[in-house]
């Protein structure tokens, strides 16, 4: 029997999941990629217990996380250097940040030695719901399944005539990797607020330590490229060794949420920041999306792929929305709280973290793990 073909649109961390996971499961993938060369843009790459169980179930988990140091507690840290909450990990529930570059590596790797085909510099403009994919210099090519893993700005989502809602949110960061030293933590992972900015800093690998500075994007100073390390200073001037040390980061000043009507159209689906962008306040952008790959690849093992598309959203459609939910809610306690209640917000927010429910609600991607859901009733 001929192998099921399957041709995925961008070789980002969600592409190349789902590609490593189709070909590990005898399917045909080719992996087409804009840019002329494989690389990932960015610095350190938060994974929760969701996203490290998906490199697990491809063999990716050693190489990607071999320098990696566990994080045994994330601290939240008001202006007043008072803490507000602390979320504990162990080994069943774990936290750490990984290089991009590292992880992006591995899976490329892994996708080529499960017999993916990774092509650069080809560009794809469009699909149809027929399984059609149209790259720029007008060629066409048929596949059992054409996916959508090229981004924010994809192209696939736009030709498919899906109803969609693309925000551009106020909120930026800059993000960089620095060097460690010794006087840094081990283990601990903290995130400091002071009025609508915030920096986060976690440790890495034995070399790095991972560090975003967000606010809001009318912020000039605070998202200037490069860096305007006196702004933040001015903000955090307990952080001096840290923000000092930041060489190099990446901006955007601006973060999306997309919300589409359906996330696939007949032989057509998209995935990741195509499907479900996010700001990543909550850290999940990339776990619910490595998640939703692995679980689609999942899908498309046991069922016939329109039934696969079908019981694949209905699974992992509630855990992106509620994600991107919460991830709202977080990033406006930072970004949109009036001036005026600063003096009160650190207790609003312990008290309502603190709360079983919020806190319940606020995990529940970390807490899903691609291919343990049963379909819910009535969609398959």
């Amino acid at each position: 029997m001929a192998k099921k073909k399957a041709i995925i649109a961008g070789a980002g961390l969600s592409g190349l999941t789902l590609g490593t996971a189709l070909a590990q499961r005898e399917w045909d993938v080719q992996i087409l990629e804009r840019s002329s060369e494989l690389r990932e843009i960015g610095a350190g790459l938060y994974l929760w217990e969701n996203g490290l169980k998906v490199l697990e179930s491809i063999d990716v988990f050693d190489e990607a996380c071999k320098d990696v140091e566990f994080i045994n507690s994330l601290d939240m840290i008001d202006e007043k250097r008072e803490m507000v909450h602390s979320t504990k990990f162990t080994a069943e529930n774990r936290f750490c940040v990984i290089p991009r570059k590292d992880i992006h590596s591995a899976l490329a790797r892994a996708a080529e030695e499960a017999g993916a085909r990774i092509e650069t510099n080809i560009r794809a403009v469009s699909a149809d719901s027929s399984g059609t994919i149209t790259i720029d210099n007008g060629k066409t090519f048929k596949a059992d399944l054409i996916v959508g893993a090229d981004g924010i700005y994809s192209k696939i989502r736009d030709s498919l005539n899906i109803k969609s809602t693309i925000e551009k949110v106020n909120n930026g960061a800059l993000r960089a990797l620095i060097p460690r030293i010794d006087a840094d933590e081990v283990g601990i992972a903290m995130e400091y607020w002071s009025g609508y900015r915030r920096i986060g800093i976690a440790p890495s690998t034995d070399q790095f330590r991972y560090i975003y500075l967000t606010t809001r994007s009318e912020d000039k100073e605070g998202l200037s490229d490069p860096i305007n390390k006196e702004a933040w200073l001015s903000s955090f001037p307990h952080l001096e060794s840290v923000i000092k040390r930041i060489n190099f980061s990446r901006a955007d000043q601006h973060f999306h949420y997309i919300y589409l009507k359906s996330w696939s159209a007949g032989r057509t689906a998209l995935i990741g920041d195509a499907a479900h962008g996010m700001e990543p306040n909550l850290g999940q952008g990339a776990g619910v999306s490595i998640s939703s790959a692995l679980e689609l690849a999942n899908q498309l093992s046991n069922f016939d792929i329109d039934t696969a598309l079908q019981n694949w959203e209905a699974i992992m459609r509630p855990v992106a929305e509620k994600t991107q939910i919460w991830s709202r809610i977080y990033g406006a306690s930072a970004s949109n709280w009036p001036k005026e209640l600063y003096n009160i917000r650190s207790e609003v927010i312990k008290k309502a973290i603190e709360s079983e429910n919020i806190e319940y609600m606020m995990s529940i991607a970390a807490r899903h793990v691609a291919g343990s859901n049963e379909v819910p009733v009535g969609t398959s």
